[in-house]
C-alpha cells in the first residue's frame, strides 16, 4: 500500500485529523517557512500523535549536529533533508545518528518537452546525475523544482522526468498533489515497471490546506482518493 506522509503539520487540530486518518507519516518542517515549527512545539504535538505515525523533520541546510539532535532526542524518526546537503553532509549526519534519512531531489523539466539540440537529453542526464550525489539516503522524494525555493511550491512536475534514472531505493511523490490529482499521479507510477518496484509513497502539504492551514475537509478527500 502507498504510504501517506501529510507535511507541515503544527496545530492540535492538525495532530487530531493525522490521528482520526491514521496516517503513515507526519512532517514537522524546521525549516524557514509559514508551517515552520520549534523544537519545543514539534515535541509538544509529537506527545499527542498516534504512536503508530512516524515523525519526519523537514529541514533546509540545517546544521548538521542540530539535525542529527532532533532525531536523536526523539522529535523525529525520519530526517528530510530538502536544501543544499551534499554527499559529505549525508555521510556525516549518518555518523551522528541511526535515523533513516530522506533526501529530496528537485527536479529540473527544462520547458520539457523539447524538441531537438539534444536539449531533452540533458535535462534527463542532469536529474538522473542528482541520485548518484546523494546516493548514501535510505529514501528520495522527488520534488519540482522552482528556482530559489525548496520546496511546497504546489507545482506538479511530469513523470516523464523520471525516465532513464535508475531509482534504486524506495521513493516519495511531491510536488502540487491534492484529492483530484493524486489518484491518477499514483496509477501511473504503479503501471509503470521501471518505476513500480520502489515507489513507496506521496507527501502532501498545500494540496490539504485552505488559507495557508491544513484542511479537515481536503486531509479527508486526500486519504479517501487513495484508500477509498
Amino acid at each position: 500500500m502507498v504510504k501517506v506522509k501529510f507535511c507541515g503539520i503544527r496545530r492540535t487540530e492538525d495532530i487530531e485529523a493525522v490521528n482520526r486518518l491514521k496516517l503513515d507519516l507526519a512532517g514537522f518542517v524546521f525549516a524557514k517557512s509559514k508551517r515552520q515549527v520549534t523544537k519545543e512545539q514539534a515535541a509538544a504535538l509529537k506527545e499527542l500523535l498516534d504512536p503508530g505515525i512516524k515523525t519526519v523533520a523537514v529541514l533546509v541546510n540545517m546544521p548538521v549536529e542540530e539535525a542529527a539532535a532532533l532525531a536523536n532526542t526523539g522529535i523525529a524518526d525520519l530526517l528530510q533533508l530538502h536544501g543544499d546537503e551534499d554527499a559529505d553532509y549525508i555521510a556525516k549526519l549518518k555518523t551522528l545518528t541511526g535515523s533513516k534519512i530522506i533526501k529530496a531531489i528537485r527536479l529540473r523539466s527544462g520547458g520539457l518537452p523539447v524538441q531537438g539540440n539534444g536539449a531533452e537529453e540533458r535535462v534527463y542526464t542532469a536529474n538522473a546525475g542528482l541520485l548518484a550525489e546523494v546516493a548514501q539516503a535510505d529514501y528520495y522524494l522527488f520534488d519540482t523544482f522552482v528556482a530559489d525555493t525548496y520546496g511546497g511550491t504546489g507545482k506538479t512536475f511530469s513523470l516523464s522526468l523520471l525516465k532513464g534514472m535508475r531509482i534504486d531505493k524506495p521513493f516519495f511523490l511531491a510536488g502540487g498533489l491534492d484529492a483530484d490529482n493524486v489518484a491518477e499521479i499514483i496509477r501511473q507510477v504503479q503501471k509503470d515497471e521501471t518505476l513500480r518496484p520502489n515507489f513507496y509513497g506521496v507527501d502532501v502539504s498545500g494540496g490539504i490546506e485552505t488559507d495557508g492551514y491544513k484542511d479537515t475537509v481536503k486531509m479527508e478527500a486526500f486519504m479517501k482518493a487513495i484508500r477509498g
